[in-house]
């Protein structure tokens, strides 16, 4: 009898033993699991955490280039002056011809949507005033138009505004923007070009 107790007993401790065990090593494997997450929230947050830091870099970048880009068009009509009046006629056309080169570059790199459709706009118009494409109108009255229209629109930008409507005289040079592009293909047919001009919205 004395003996079945004893072995009884000794059962109950290892059983406790290993119960004890048993619980000391779930505790551990937990803990561990528990450091496990948290050392792959860490990486998860820290590679967030490097992504929108590129993403900022990057954002600032293009900022940058195209605070850039607004002060080298505005500094094209400055470098390349358009007098309208006692200016060669050569000398005009190589002045709109390098506006245009600037204007054609740099829009590349103006963010807002409608600013870089109404900068590209304005160069292909001079563009083609600088081949005699635009009727009614003389390239220096074009060139000093599209000085002026440019100097509003990147002054509203620079102040956060809505870009206003074009001024009196480049709003009608838009107008006829549909005749002048039909003309100006008829011309390239007639050069023997069999190319089409790309419309203005690709850009």
């Amino acid at each position: 009898m004395g003996v079945r107790m004893e072995w009884g007993t000794v059962v109950s401790v290892i059983a406790g033993g290993l119960i004890g065990l048993s619980g000391d090593t779930i505790g551990r494997i937990g803990a561990r699991r528990q450091t496990q997450r948290a050392r792959q929230e860490a990486l998860e947050d820290a590679e967030a955490a490097r992504r929108r830091s590129i993403e900022d870099e990057g954002r600032k970048t293009r900022e940058d280039r195209q605070r850039s880009a607004v002060e080298n068009i505005l500094g094209a009509y400055l470098e390349h002056p358009i007098m309208l009046v006692d200016q060669a006629h050569e000398d005009t056309v190589q002045s709109a011809t390098k506006i245009c080169l600037v204007l054609g570059f740099e829009q590349s790199f103006l963010l807002d949507e409608e600013l870089r459709h109404r900068i590209t706009e304005i160069g292909y118009l001079v563009d083609i005033a600088a081949a005699g494409g635009v009727p009614r109108y003389s390239l220096p009255e074009i060139a000093f138009l599209s000085r002026s229209e440019t100097r509003m629109l990147m002054g509203a930008w620079s102040r956060g505004s809505e870009l206003p409507d074009s001024i009196e005289g480049w709003r009608e040079i838009r107008q006829l923007r549909p005749q002048i592009e039909a003309q100006w293909q008829a011309k390239l047919r007639d050069s023997g070009l069999s190319i089409s001009v790309p419309p203005l919205s690709i850009y």
